[in-house]
């Protein structure tokens, strides 16, 4: 049986990947279920640090970590036994 899926993707990478598989003699939709059928199978995925670009809650907060390990805010354990212990006190 087969379903459809929806989601939401920048109208000009649609639109680059459809002409890529179209350009290939590949339907898009089979390059669409490739990308799950790999996603599933081996539980990866690939993400291109030049191709992402965190949101800026997600900078506010990775400064903050940066800045709260900075100032000795931050507890660095070397075993998971020595967490333990520490939050057994």
């Amino acid at each position: 049986m087969q379903t459809t899926v929806l989601f939401k993707t920048d109208k000009k990478l649609k639109e680059a990947a459809q002409k890529t598989a179209r350009n290939m003699g590949i339907p898009f939709s089979a390059v669409m279920n490739e990308y799950m059928r790999n996603f599933v199978e081996k539980r990866r995925i690939n993400f291109s640090s030049e191709e992402y670009n965190p949101t800026p809650y997600l900078k506010r907060i990775l400064k903050q970590g940066e800045k709260n390990l900075a100032e000795g805010k931050v507890k660095i354990f070397s075993s998971l036994e020595e967490m333990r212990a520490d939050l057994e006190k």
